[in-house]
């Protein structure tokens, strides 16, 4: 029997340090695309295991002890899976929040069908108020122990399966702020300790009438930290919304600019194929006549004209053409110098996410070099590409630091509610494409410096 006892504690803990590596595999995901049985997850479950264990031999009830398992579940998630640390810290909380209500509620119920209370149905029956039993307990346990332990097991197996399909589908829906997830991570953190001080409680000596309302408690903790997750989704998919109708909502501005520059320069070319006959025809008449220096003028005069449609970029793809063009067309006729280097392919890369990126970069450049008071203001943008990468870099002139007063890069336009997506555009793109980005200052140039991987 001691034996069987001893077979039986060690297979539960596995199952259990199995179940809280498992949660954090399933929803954050390994970063290197492993399958949990060649993962680290199964080390670190048998850690958790042979912990468990020990600690078991040595004290009665766990209750903060549990802590440790929660340590070493972060520590995996750390070092292993994907996901933000928040995240991670969920990973390691939630699973063991779980497996404490189930536990602590299995073992008043049974404190109340018995008769007893759940001190003794937890030594006698080995219901452990978190986890799993002292070996002492399991040698002395009967039949009603076993049942106990293996509807618990159960029990928890159903919850945590149940609330990683819920997880795993909509968390590719979800966009919470870091405070949110603090603020979600403090419920599920407050839960536990709830449950092991209502678990403390119930070794009191009270009503049976009382030990009824201690499981009602629990209920009530389980249905609370129920809705709060349903917020959470809620909240995730609200956030994403008001995300992705803002970034629509700036996509539609830039295709109105665009298209009303477009209309710009075709109205300026027609003009221009209507005045070069007659332009040509002065010349001719002003050279025939002898007068040089008039038809120079002339001359000197039209050229004003056309600098503005002057071409800066000729490449294969059209997108690329008209926004730099534009861009650079309305820098030139601030006065700007302007200088552009470009491949000629960008094959690799989105239309939509080429003109996004070129208008963010290059309208940021263009209006810090507009509002500056600098002698020499210069725009520089030089497009490279590699076996592997694609480079944009562009400089612009600065009157004075940049990221010292606005580190953050939030818009200076006086425009409610479109703070910083512009530079969230660009790194959004640039993640997407497993590239970077950076913005730093030299020599008096900002710089912002994206690399997008083909």
């Amino acid at each position: 029997m001691n034996i069987l006892s001893g077979v039986f504690e060690i297979a539960v803990n596995f199952l259990q340090g199995f179940l809280l590596a498992y949660f954090p595999y399933s929803y954050l995901g390994d970063k290197n695309k492993r399958e949990f049985g060649k993962s680290p997850g199964m080390i670190y479950a048998i850690i958790i295991a042979v912990v468990m264990s020990v600690i078991n031999n040595f004290i009665t009830f766990e209750h903060f002890y549990a802590l440790i398992y929660v340590a070493i579940i972060f520590i995996y998630s750390l070092l292993s899976l994907n996901g933000t640390i928040l995240k991670k810290v969920f990973s390691a909380v939630f699973p063991s929040l779980i497996i404490a209500i189930i536990s602590v509620l299995t073992a008043n119920l049974l404190s109340i069908l018995y008769g007893i209370s759940p001190e003794k149905v937890m030594t006698n029956t080995g219901i452990e108020s978190f986890f799993m039993p002292t070996r002492q307990a399991l040698t002395n346990a009967g039949i009603e122990r076993s049942l106990g332990v293996i509807a618990t097991q159960i029990l928890i197996i159903f919850a945590i399966s149940i609330t990683l399909k819920i997880l795993n589908r909509s968390k590719n829906n979800s966009d919470l702020a870091l405070n949110e997830w603090l603020l979600i991570s403090l419920v599920f953190v407050i839960s536990i300790a709830i449950c092991a001080f209502l678990n403390f409680a119930s070794f009191e000596i009270i009503s049976q009438k009382g030990r009824i309302y201690i499981v009602f408690a629990f209920i009530g903790i389980l249905l609370v930290n129920t809705v709060v997750y349903y917020l959470v989704v809620d909240l995730g998919k609200k956030n994403t919304a008001v995300r992705e109708n803002a970034i629509l909502k700036l996509q539609q501005e830039y295709n109105s600019q665009y298209i009303n520059n477009a209309n710009k320069e075709y109205d300026l070319i027609r003009k221009l194929r209507h005045d070069f006959k007659d332009s040509y025809s002065v010349i001719y008449t002003l050279l025939a006549d002898g007068k040089t220096q008039k038809a120079m003028e002339h001359i000197e005069n039209n050229m004003n004209i056309i600098s503005q449609t002057e071409i800066f970029v000729r490449t294969n793809n059209d997108i690329v053409n008209a926004v730099v063009n534009a861009q650079l067309s309305t820098a030139k006729s601030f006065g700007i110098d302007v200088t552009c280097l470009s491949i000629t392919d960008f094959e690799e890369i989105n239309d939509l996410d080429l003109c996004r990126l070129l208008s963010n970069m290059l309208e940021n450049a263009v209006t810090a070099c507009v509002n500056s008071k600098s002698a020499r203001r210069h725009i520089y943008l030089k497009i490279t590409s590699d076996d592997s990468n694609i480079t944009f870099n562009l400089k612009n002139t600065i009157d004075r630091s940049v990221l010292a007063d606005n580190k953050d890069l939030h818009t200076t336009k006086n425009i409610s509610g479109e703070h910083g997506y512009g530079t969230q555009i660009i790194k959004d793109i640039s993640e997407k494409y497993h590239g970077r980005c950076d913005f730093y200052e030299e020599d008096g140039l900002f710089c912002c410096n994206v690399i997008l991987k083909k």
